[in-house]
């Protein structure tokens, strides 16, 4: 058999060899997860990838099936954030591969000054991500004439110029629907680091307005980032938008293209 090829999920700072006790079992069909020293104080966290399980033929059949891309993805995801709640990481992408520890040693250490660059830089800080999902109107619980809890149209005739005009609205925001939108967002990012814009598909009919941001909170932060998020999520409720959190995780989006960043 081949020599298995050497998978890397993420780099960790840490004086010694960061412990591997109580660590998830890794990606499906790979070793054990094991340190690599690359630098002085800088570890990778890597396991044995099996060329059966891993060679570029079947990655590439992997990558057409998308419940094996999650499966992937959520094992990788569960392995770097095991590290991060113990020391500064810098995650690496999914199915990072080299054909042996000693190339992959080499890569990472060649790479030495950035990546001392970028600890100092992440240090203290966690990733949130935040969606908002805008309405320009209440839900159909509260819309006259199309439920139970409003006045009802006169006629026939009204109820469908109702529905017909419900129905056109959707669509492109109106100016308040971004106002309130954007100063959610401004009032978030003034916590923040750095944040991070995401693409979302336009609005259309049928389908809503949604924005959001990646954040780089300080961890020290985080209880006001978090009464922040809860007040904001309240206003915005009011006017039927809904705006979703989820972390603290590490800093995924903040470790690629540092020039995207602000």
């Amino acid at each position: 058999m081949p020599e298995p090829a050497t998978y890397v999920y993420c780099l960790v700072q840490s004086a010694r060899a960061p412990a591997l006790k109580g660590a998830p079992e890794g990606m499906p069909g790979a070793g054990r997860p094991r340190t690599l020293a690359v630098d002085r104080g800088v570890w990778a966290v890597v396991a044995d990838a099996p060329l059966d399980r891993f060679s570029g033929d079947l990655l590439q059949q992997e990558l057409q099936d998308i419940e094996a891309v999650s499966r992937h993805a959520l094992a990788h995801a569960s392995m770097i954030e095991f590290f991060f709640q113990r020391s500064p990481v810098i995650p690496v992408k999914l199915f990072t591969l080299f054909s042996q520890d000693e190339r992959a040693r080499r890569h990472l250490a060649g790479r030495g000054s950035k990546v001392r660059k970028m600890f100092e830089r992440l240090r203290g800080l966690e990733e949130w991500g935040v969606r908002i999902t805008a309405s320009n109107r209440p839900p159909a619980a509260q819309r006259p004439g199309l439920s139970g809890t409003g006045a009802a149209p006169a006629s026939g005739r009204s109820y469908l110029e109702v529905k017909k005009r419900l129905k056109d609205d959707d669509g492109a925001p109106s100016s308040a629907t971004r106002r309130e939108v954007g100063a959610a967002m401004k009032a978030l990012g003034k916590l923040a680091a750095k944040s991070r814009t995401e693409d979302f598909p336009p609005p259309g009919r049928g389908r809503p307005y949604v924005t959001g941001a990646s954040f780089l909170v300080k961890a020290k932060r985080r209880a006001a980032w978090k009464k922040r998020v809860s007040q904001l999520t309240a206003s915005l409720a009011k006017q039927h938008h809904r705006l979703e959190v989820s972390g603290p995780w590490p800093p995924y989006h903040f470790v690629t293209d540092t020039k995207a960043a602000r």
